[in-house]
Parts: C-alpha cells; structure tokens; sequence
C-alpha cells in the first residue's frame, strides 16, 4: 500500500478507535462539533492569510479530523459512509472539469470559470437548491465586481 493510503487509514482507525473508546469523543454529535469546526477553519484561514505553512498543514489536519468525525457520526446514524463522501467529491471535481475529463474545450481561465457556472446552474436548478444559495452567490460576484476598484463611485458629501 502506498505511504499516503496507509496514513489515510491509519487515521480512519485512530478515528474509529476513538469515537469507541474515548468518552468525549463518544459523545460529540454533528450540533456539538459545529462551533469548534468553525473555530478550526478560521485558524486555517488565518494561517493562509499569514502565508504560515507550518500553521496551515496542523490546521488542514485539524479539519480533516472534523470530517472524519463528521463522516464516522454520519455512519453511526446510517446517514452516510465516508466512501460515499470521498467518492460524492470525486464525481464532482470530474463533472465540472469537462475539459480536462471530457470534451468541452477551453481557452483560459475565463472560460473555465464561465462553463463552471453554467454547470453549477444545472446542478443547482436539477437538485432543486435552495435559492437562498443562488442569492448568496449572486451577491458574492457582484461585491467582487463592485469592488474590485473601492469606492470610485462613492461620493462623500
């Protein structure tokens, strides 16, 4: 087995192991992970931020945990296995790669990006997103537009 593979599993076993044996581990759920996952994405993204790659490798391992957690509750409630989470990803980083594993054909990023959108069009209106969603990330492109050059047309009175 390769290097990568074995330590993959071997922290799936820790993880087992621990939601077995531990007793905090044993009584976290989905609602009680919640704040302190969050609390481990922003410590990732202030390590981004801070470009320290020593904090970035500790905090991604902190989040892989949170997903393995995620993943190992979601088994226990027969809601999911982790296969299906990493085969679920798999699928979908070929589905909106079409031009690396299909046919579509692009120039640029631009046009990666905008077939990218239409895709997620379709994923969105075939799996009936809330569209909330489709608000939220209508309202992000257009605060990156709007202030991708601040405050040009602001004016102060």
């Amino acid at each position: 087995m390769n290097p990568l593979a074995s330590s993959f599993l071997q922290l799936v076993t820790i993880m087992d192991e621990l939601r077995e044996q531990c007793p905090w581990d044993k009584k976290q759920t989905i609602d009680t992970l919640r704040s302190m996952t969050i609390e481990e994405t922003y410590e990732l993204a202030d390590a981004i931020t801070s470009k320290d790659w020593n904090g970035i490798r500790e905090e991604l391992g902190d989040v892989l945990l949170h997903i393995l957690f995620y993943a190992r509750i979601g088994k226990e409630e027969n809601k999911f296995q982790l296969q299906e989470v990493i085969d679920g990803i798999a699928k979908k980083l070929i589905d909106r790669h079409p031009h690396i594993y299909g046919d579509v054909k692009v120039e640029n990023e631009e046009d990666v990006k905008r077939n990218w959108e239409k895709l997620k069009l379709k994923e969105d209106e075939a799996g009936n997103k809330i569209t909330e969603v489709r608000g939220i990330r209508a309202a992000c492109k257009v605060m990156k537009t709007r202030y991708a050059k601040p405050f040009e047309s602001v004016q102060v009175k």
